[in-house]
């Protein structure tokens, strides 16, 4: 696999049980969030500090030669991704037809993997302040983490039509984020 042109693996199971390669179940919206956060910050870091973060994260001593190239390749597609004009990005998380208990815990860990890899990559960042939107997105961003199973017990219709207004909430919050990062960062440059 050649990660110059490759794109994120869109298969969502194929990755989990990749991701289990780390000896534990380690969801790949966690890693996807984790890499989202630190790239929204405009911090540049080489390959090798790429997979140390996700080691890191996932409190192992190394990774596969496969779980590399697809974490390379997950940054690579992300980076394009939050950066086109389009502003096509994405959340990696699984498919809707996953009960949609399945599918808050993946958002729930997606949001903890990205405020690991905002904090990380903003701490490089010279800010003094956030702007109150990105206070407001964070703080949500904490919320959406922390949400219990009961979001998806109760009423299935109305839940599902939350869950995927929080999917698109995030989307929107990350991009915004991500723009006021790098303003703060071409100032100081």
């Amino acid at each position: 696999m050649s990660t110059n042109e490759e794109v994120m693996p869109l298969d969502f199971d194929e990755c989990c049980n990749q991701m289990l390669e780390f000896g534990y179940e380690v969801s790949p919206s966690e890693i996807h969030g984790l890499l989202s956060g630190v790239i929204g910050t405009g911090l540049k870091i080489r390959p090798d500090s790429i997979i140390n973060l996700v080691i890191k994260h996932v409190d192992v001593e190394q990774c596969s030669d496969r779980n590399r190239e697809t974490i390379l390749a997950m940054y690579q597609y992300i980076e394009r991704e939050m950066f086109s004009v389009d502003t096509s990005y994405t959340l990696f998380l699984p498919d809707d037809e996953l009960d949609l208990m399945q599918r808050v815990r993946s958002l729930a860990a997606w949001c903890q993997g990205y405020l690991v890899g905002f904090g990380t990559g903003s701490a490089q960042v010279n800010i003094s302040k956030f702007s109150a939107e990105t206070e407001e997105a964070l703080n949500d961003i904490v919320n959406i983490a922390n949400m219990s199973d009961d979001f998806a017990a109760e009423d299935g219709e109305s839940n599902e039509a939350a869950y995927a207004e929080l999917v698109e909430y995030l989307k929107v919050a990350v991009l915004l984020m991500s723009s006021e990062m790098l303003a703060e960062t071409k100032k100081d440059s």
